[in-house]
C-alpha cells in the first residue's frame, strides 16, 4: 500500500505534522507515528513499518526505530488486543504481556507517581481505514505523570481520525483534497485552525480560522496577501522559518478583523494540493497560555509583600539600562535606602504590623518618584531606586523622600520614629564604572549617613 506513497516529501511532512499535533493536544512528551506496508486486517495478521516520525525521543531510542525499519521488522495485530482496549486506544500497563509490542522503546521516565504512568506502560492508538489498521500513534512520558484520562483518549482518537484522512486519502489520490466530506467534517470540528496557502492566496480555511479571526470564509479566501492575518513583526518568521521552527512552531500575534490581537502557535508543512505545490498551515490559539506566562513573569519579577520590583528583576534588567546609558552617553543614579527604626516596629508591634508598615512605605516611595524610576525591594527593609537620566546633586530627590516619610510617620505611626537612610552613586559616561562598583559606593555612603545620623541623634 505505502510503496506508492508520494516521493515529493509529503509523507514525512504529514507524519511529522501528526506527531506534532499529538504533543500539542495531549499531555505526552514523546510520540511515534508509523504507517504499515499492508493494513492489519485480523488478529493473526502482520505487516512491516515503512515510515515513521518521532518526537521527543533520545538519539539512542530513535536509532532503535531506524534499525527496526531498515531490518523490515514485523508488527503484529496482536498488539491491539481487545483486552487492552480503552476507548479507541489500547493501554498496555507495565507487567502485561508485551511480546506483540515491537520494537519496544523503554521510557526514560524515572519519577513514577503511585497509581500513575509507569515507565513500562504502552499506549497505542490505531490509525484505521474501514476496519483495517494502516498505522499507529504511540505515546509516552505524560507531563502530569498520570494514566490517560478520557479527554486525552478523545484527543488521541480525533488525531488518529485526522491522520487517516491525511495519510489514507492523500496517499491514494496523490494530494490533499479539502472537498472530501470526511476531511471537511474532521477539519471543521478540529480545535486547530487549518489553512491551505498557495503563494499569496488561501485555497482552503476551516471553520476554526473563521472563529479565530472574525472574517467570513469568503473574505478569507479573497484576502491578498493572506499573511496580513499575522502581525508585521512576526510575518518573516512565519514565511521563512528558521531551522527547527517548522517542528517546534513559531509564536506569532494574529490580527482579528476588529484589529484586536491573539497569540498563535503556527506550523507550516509543504504538500501537494490538487497537483500543485502548497502549504498546510496549522494555527493553534495560545492566547490564554501567553497571558498566563505573562502573569507568571510579572509575579516572578515582583516582591509579593510590597508589590515592588524584586532583586531578580534588578539583576536581569540593570545591564540593559547600563547599555542604554553607554549608547546615549547619559547618566543614571542608584539610590540605596533602608528604614531607620523599622526593627522597633517588628519588636514592639509584631511582624504583621511590620509588614503593613513596609507595604505602606513602599507604596509611598513609589508615588513620590517619577514613573520612569524603578523601585526595587532589595532585601528586608532596603529599597534600591534606579533613577534613569539622573545625575548629582540628589538633594531634591532625597528631600522629597525624607519629607514624605516624615509626614507619613507623624500621621500613621507617631509612637515609633521612622526615617529613611540613603546613599547614592551616579554612573557618568565620562567616568564609567561597573554596577558592582556603583552599589558599593551607594552602600558605603548610606552607612556613612546612618552613622552620622546616629551621632547627631
Amino acid at each position: 500500500m505505502w510503496n506508492e506513497a508520494p516521493t515529493n516529501g509529503s509523507l514525512p511532512a504529514v507524519l511529522g505534522f501528526i506527531a506534532d499535533a499529538v504533543l500539542q493536544r495531549t499531555p505526552f512528551r514523546r510520540a511515534v507515528v508509523s504507517v504499515y506496508e499492508q493494513p492489519l486486517t485480523g488478529p493473526e495478521s502482520c505487516s512491516h513499518v515503512v515510515a515513521y516520525a518521532a518526537r521527543g525521543l533520545a538519539p539512542d531510542d530513535e536509532a532503535i526505530l531506524r534499525r527496526f525499519l531498515e531490518d523490515r521488522g514485523t508488527v503484529a495485530a496482536a498488539r491491539f488486543s481487545p483486552c487492552h482496549q480503552l476507548g479507541c486506544s489500547y493501554y498496555i500497563p507495565a507487567g502485561s504481556e508485551s511480546g506483540a509490542i515491537s520494537p519496544l522503546v523503554r521510557s526514560r521516565r524515572r519519577f513514577i507517581a503511585l497509581g500513575g504512568w509507569h515507565q513500562d506502560d504502552v499506549l497505542l492508538t490505531p490509525i484505521e481505514e474501514g476496519g483495517r489498521i494502516i498505522g499507529a500513534i504511540a505515546v509516552d512520558d505524560p507531563r502530569d505523570g498520570a494514566r490517560p484520562s478520557p479527554s486525552t483518549l478523545r484527543a488521541l482518537g480525533e488525531t488518529a481520525r485526522m491522520a487517516w484522512v491525511l495519510l489514507g486519502r492523500a496517499e491514494r489520490k496523490g494530494h490533499l483534497d479539502p472537498d472530501q466530506s470526511v476531511f471537511r467534517i474532521l477539519a471543521e470540528h478540529c480545535m486547530a485552525g487549518f489553512l491551505v496557502t498557495e503563494g499569496e492566496s488561501l485555497s482552503y480555511v476551516n471553520g476554526r480560522v473563521v472563529d479565530l479571526f472574525g472574517y467570513s470564509r469568503e473574505e478569507l479566501l479573497a484576502m491578498r496577501p493572506w499573511w496580513q492575518l499575522i502581525h508585521p513583526d512576526e510575518r518573516a518568521a512565519i514565511l521563512k522559518p528558521r531551522d527547527g521552527a517548522q517542528r517546534a512552531g513559531v509564536r506569532a500575534r494574529g490580527i482579528r478583523k476588529d484589529s484586536s490581537p491573539l497569540w498563535l502557535l503556527v506550523r507550516s508543512y509543504p504538500l501537494e494540493y490538487q497537483q500543485r505545490q502548497a502549504h498546510l498551515v496549522d494555527l493553534f490559539d495560545i492566547s490564554e497560555q501567553v497571558h498566563t506566562e505573562k502573569l507568571l513573569r510579572e509575579k516572578a519579577m515582583h516582591d509579593p509583600l510590597t508589590g515592588l520590583l524584586n532583586r531578580h528583576y534588578f539583576d536581569e534588567t540593570i545591564f540593559t539600562e547600563l547599555k542604554r546609558s553607554q549608547r546615549y552617553k547619559r547618566s543614571f543614579t542608584l539610590l540605596l535606602t533602608d528604614l531607620r527604626g523599622f526593627k522597633r516596629v517588628n519588636d514592639q508591634l509584631g511582624h504583621t504590623r511590620g509588614d503593613e508598615v513596609l507595604h505602606s512605605i513602599a507604596r509611598l516611595v513609589r508615588q513620590t518618584l517619577r514613573e520612569s524610576d524603578w523601585v526595587v525591594r532589595y532585601g528586608g527593609d532596603e529599597f534600591l531606586i534606579v533613577l534613569p537620566e539622573t545625575a548629582a546633586p540628589m538633594d531634591a530627590v532625597v528631600q522629597r523622600l525624607t519629607t514624605a516619610i516624615e509626614m507619613w510617620n507623624r500621621e500613621h505611626l507617631p509612637e515609633i520614629p521612622i526615617a529613611m537612610d540613603m546613599g547614592w552613586a551616579t554612573w557618568n559616561p565620562d567616568h564609567p564604572c561597573t554596577i558592582r562598583e556603583l552599589l558599593e559606593v551607594a552602600d558605603a555612603e548610606m552607612y556613612a549617613n546612618k552613622r552620622r545620623q546616629t551621632l547627631e541623634g
